[in-house]
């Protein structure tokens, strides 16, 4: 048995640890109260609606800078990454010191025939392909050329594809075995699929530059194999002839 001084101790003891643990719960309510209330703060700071997105809308009036408008100009003496373009030759085909691009605008002005010099026809196109040419390139301009060229010019180069034949063909698509385009430097069929020719429109959107030099160098190779052919029926006609 206890005796009554132990009976106070133990007492005392069980008030102090009950008042501990009330103590430590409440303010283990106060901690949770405080953080929720954090958590709704910093939800009602954050939120933002789809239609109230902090954001620039090109041409459209913006405060924070000081001409008012969202559309910033282009820090000047600078070149978006990869268009950069010092080959002049490769992005252009035309000659370095050349004059600028022929547009479509422009295109109404250019000798139609040879009755002068290629030269003097086309001053300014580079005479040859400025990029190595193998024979997995004339493959991917054989392929590109069926896909973008052929439905007009035909599939040996004659003008006379499907569409051409199902009556858009006048003027018609030019023949490539003529003797202009045979003798027209390479610079020209580059210029022609990037700016548009007559009623050919500007594939550069469509075909990539390289793209475009695989075409031509597949349309020299398909110029050559006519020409042999050509020459081939030449002599024949002659032989029957004698």
């Amino acid at each position: 048995m206890l005796n009554c001084k132990e009976q106070k101790a133990v007492g005392r003891r069980q008030k102090a640890e009950s008042s501990a643990l009330v103590g430590a719960a409440h303010h283990h309510q106060v901690f949770l109260c405080l953080l929720l209330s954090a958590f709704c703060l910093l939800a009602v700071g954050c939120r933002r609606d789809m239609q109230d997105q902090p954001k620039a809308i090109a041409y459209r009036e913006n405060s924070f800078y000081k001409d008012g408008t969202g559309s910033r100009p282009l820090v000047e003496g600078t070149v978006p990454r990869g268009y950069l373009r010092q080959e002049r030759e490769f992005y252009t085909g035309k000659k370095s010191g050349a004059g600028p691009n022929v547009t479509p605008q422009t295109q109404t002005a250019r000798p139609q025939s040879i009755a002068t010099n290629t030269a003097t026809l086309y001053p300014d196109d580079v005479d040859t392909i400025p990029m190595s040419i193998t024979k997995a390139d004339l493959d991917r301009g054989q392929e590109r050329y069926n896909i973008y060229c052929s439905a007009c010019h035909g599939m040996t180069g004659y003008g006379d594809g499907i569409v051409a034949r199902r009556g858009f063909n006048k003027p018609s698509p030019a023949n490539y075995h003529q003797d202009r385009l045979r003798q027209a430097p390479v610079g020209h069929f580059f210029d022609v699929m990037t700016n548009g020719w007559g009623a050919m429109p500007s594939y550069a959107s469509q075909i990539s530059v390289e793209d475009r030099w695989k075409i031509i160098a597949y349309l020299r190779a398909l110029q050559l194999s006519q020409m042999k052919a050509e020459v081939e029926n030449g002599l024949a006609t002659e032989t029957q002839k004698h």
